[in-house]
Formats: structure tokens, C-alpha cells, sequence
């Protein structure tokens, strides 16, 4: 069994993504506990919501340095 911490990070960044995503997901959970399901589902509308949003047009994507600079005019005034 793997017991070093290096030798883990480094079985661990050598997985696909898919892997490494279930991994996290599971060392999360470790940690905070399973992930109320009613609330999973929710983001997981919100998110189909934005996706459609963005494809139909109605929302539009803007880099972060973008919306900073803008935000720090508005304060300006």
C-alpha cells in the first residue's frame, strides 16, 4: 500500500481527468461531508440554465480582468 504523501500526489496527477475528478470529488466529501442532493441538483439546473443562456445569445461571456477594470469605474463615479 501507498503510504508516502509524494508517492500519492504523484500516482494522483498521473490519472485522466476523469479520475482525477472522481478522486477530488471523493477527497472533498472526505472533508466536508456527502453533498445534500436537492442542493447538487440545483446547481446543477443553474448550470443548465447559464449554458442555455450563453447558446441562445441572451448572456454573453467577459473576461475578469474586463469586468474588474469596469467595475472599478463605476466606483470612480
Amino acid at each position: 500500500m501507498i503510504t508516502d504523501l509524494k508517492e500519492i500526489e504523484n500516482s494522483a496527477l498521473s490519472l485522466n481527468k476523469k479520475d482525477k475528478a472522481r478522486l477530488a470529488d471523493k477527497l472533498l466529501q472526505s472533508i466536508h461531508g456527502k453533498i445534500d442532493p436537492e442542493i447538487e441538483q440545483a446547481w446543477i439546473d443553474e448550470v443548465q440554465k447559464r449554458k442555455e443562456s450563453l447558446k441562445s445569445g441572451e448572456a454573453s461571456l467577459h473576461s475578469a480582468s474586463d469586468v474588474i477594470n469596469e467595475a472599478r469605474k463605476r466606483l470612480q463615479k
